[in-house]
């Protein structure tokens, strides 16, 4: 394999080293009989709930690009949009869930988008709106728990404590960005010089001219994709609306894993508050799939509830279900659409 193949695979073959490793750490110590018998005695009716909920994550998302797509070009609202909208969805998921901070997702689905007569200008307008309405959200949902659930979080300690101060921070400051950005963008232009001169004193970047031009830019799609939010009032509430239940749905896959081990002392708002602060510590590490953050993580803020018994065969359902079968699924998806395109181009 030569390099340039290893490094377009390198997004799989990470996410299989660190599975292997995972399992490896996860199971030195443990009865592999003990495990399958845990297996066994799993209430299957609670792990097809779960799994359901990935579907109705990814139909909900779909139904905002497509909501999107009506608001931003000409196209109509009609199963041919929706069909585009699904494939955006599932085809970006898996290009997401392969690459480092899910940087591969949006440019197959800007690719996608302009293949079906969407101009870049118009297919980054829509993605952007997506990935703000997604940020602002998550991070007000997850603010909104913790000060319903300020209690439990206070008892938590060490480097579990740490997971959940670095979910707030990091998606603080993103929040903070997207508002000066809407609002006042000479802050956050001086803010960016001020730290890119900082790297460049350091030797981390060579041309703080370059940097600068790059973030004008990605400042101003930014600003003129919020500009668009901010015309239609009811629009955007409704977009925020759907991202909440999205949120709900996801986060709650964690619930029902729990509920099928026949566990019954944590209720579904806890979990869904400690799966919110997961999911905002982990969003940021820079490895696909967030391999390796998200299982240490699962295990500092929830395996607590599980049984030591259980844990590890509840962290790899957890795991398994929300990140690796998305990851099959998503991606059978994506072969299936380019075989199937490609067919079609080469019959005509």
């Amino acid at each position: 394999m030569n390099f340039k193949k290893l490094k377009k695979n390198f997004g799989l073959i990470f996410i299989v080293l660190s599975s292997i490793i995972t399992l490896f750490i996860l199971f030195k110590n443990n009865d592999l009989i003990n495990l399958i018998k845990v297996v066994t005695k799993i209430n299957i009716k609670y792990i097809i709930i779960a799994v359901f909920n990935i579907f109705i994550f990814w139909f909900l998302e779909a139904g905002m690009i497509y909501e999107l797509i009506a608001k931003f070009t000409n196209h109509k609202r009609n199963l041919e949009t929706f069909w585009l909208s699904l494939k955006v969805t599932m085809i970006g998921q898996y290009y997401s869930n392969i690459t480092p901070l899910a940087t591969g997702g949006q440019p197959v689905q800007l690719y996608i988008l302009n293949d079906d007569d969407i101009s870049l200008s118009n297919g980054t307008a829509i993605l952007i709106s997506k990935f703000l309405l997604f940020q602002i959200g998550v991070t007000i949902y997850t603010f909104f728990l913790a000060v319903c659930k300020m209690k439990l979080l206070t008892n938590y300690y060490g480097g579990a404590s740490v997971f959940i101060i670095t979910g707030l921070t990091l998606n603080m400051i993103m929040l903070s960005a997207i508002l000066l950005i809407a609002f006042n963008q000479q802050i956050l232009l001086k803010i960016c010089k001020a730290l890119f001169n900082l790297l460049y004193r350091i030797h981390l970047i060579k041309d703080v001219k370059k940097m600068m031009y790059k973030t004008e830019n990605f400042i101003l799609e930014y600003k003129e994709s919020i500009g668009k939010l901010k015309e239609n009032h009811w629009f955007t509430i409704k977009m925020f609306a759907i991202t909440f239940i999205q949120l709900t749905v996801f986060f709650s896959t964690t619930f029902f894993i729990y509920k099928s081990f026949s566990l019954n002392k944590s209720n579904i708002l806890d979990i869904i508050c400690l799966q919110s602060f997961l999911y905002m510590a982990v969003s940021f590490v820079p490895t696909p799939g967030t391999a390796g953050a998200s299982e240490v993580g699962f295990i500092l803020l929830l395996g607590h509830l599980f049984p030591a018994s259980i844990m590890s065969a509840a962290m790899l359902l957890w795991r398994g279900i929300s990140y690796y079968f998305s990851l099959l699924f998503s991606g059978i998806f994506s072969f299936a659409v380019t075989t199937l395109k490609k067919r079609k181009a080469f019959s005509s």
